[in-house]
């Protein structure tokens, strides 16, 4: 019998992939992939190509973020 993985809002999950972590923060998904890639959002692997962003640090990331300039 095939396991049934449940499904849990995107508001309520604790890692995100990178489009959800995209989608829930309003960034594009291209600006998300260039700041893990610069080290500047911290990101963790789900096996060996699958890349997660902790909640915690796509809020803290966002947070972090300079405001705009007027």
């Amino acid at each position: 019998m095939p396991s049934v993985i449940p499904h849990i809002p995107i508001n309520e999950k604790l890692t995100l992939t990178v489009s959800e972590a995209a989608g829930l923060s309003g960034i594009p998904v291209r600006v998300v992939r260039s700041a893990i890639r610069r080290n500047e959002l911290r990101s963790c692997e789900a096996g060996e190509a699958t890349i997660r962003v902790r909640r915690t640090d796509l809020d803290s990331w966002v947070a972090a973020l300079p405001e705009r300039r007027r």
